[in-house]
């Protein structure tokens, strides 16, 4: 027969199962606290990720409102030099623009095609067509052309009185974004 000593010493099933569940518990809430801080982590860089690219361009767009804000008194600067035909002062005003960052060359093309004044001398007498075969300079209005990663062609109608009597055309690299 069972004595009462035999009792006691029975397995007790019930502390075993609950010390199981804390754990199994414990790990799940370890588990999703950490999930959640890694999926908050990836979403917050990903939402920066897009403000960035947002950032980038917006001040893209910005900078190409403010060089056809520019493009203006330069095509009025240069009008009155090439009624003159005063390509000596209009050199000097394209030597001057190319110091400043961003600009790559500065050209005028006349309404045939050819370029008259070019900060790069190579191109300066050749067919604008030769080197930028996909522009066209036949429109009154600014228009630019985006090239290569960051860089963009502007071309700037000079107008006379009646007619288109040229076009500066220059290359401006636009400047990076600076992010705290």
């Amino acid at each position: 027969m069972m004595s009462s000593h035999d009792v006691q010493e029975a397995p007790r099933r019930k502390p075993l199962f609950w010390k199981r569940f804390l754990l199994i518990i414990n790990f799940l809430v370890i588990a999703s606290l950490v999930g959640g801080i890694f999926w908050t982590r990836y979403q917050g860089e990903q939402k920066q990720q897009q403000l960035t690219e947002r950032a980038e361009i917006r001040y893209i767009d910005i900078q190409r409102q403010e060089l056809k804000l520019f493009a203006l008194p330069l095509a009025w600067s240069v009008r009155k030099e090439l009624m003159r035909f005063n390509y000596d002062q209009i050199d000097e005003y394209f030597n001057v623009l190319i110091k400043r960052k961003g600009f790559a060359v500065v050209m005028l093309v006349d309404p045939s095609g050819t370029i008259k004044v070019s900060t790069d001398r190579k191109l300066q007498g050749s067919p604008f067509s030769r080197s930028y075969p996909e522009m066209n300079l036949g429109s009154s209005e600014l228009v630019f052309y985006p090239l290569q990663q960051g860089r963009s062609m502007f071309l700037v109608p000079v107008m006379g009185l009646n007619e288109k009597i040229g076009t500066i055309a220059f290359v401006y690299s636009y400047q990076d974004i600076i992010l705290p």
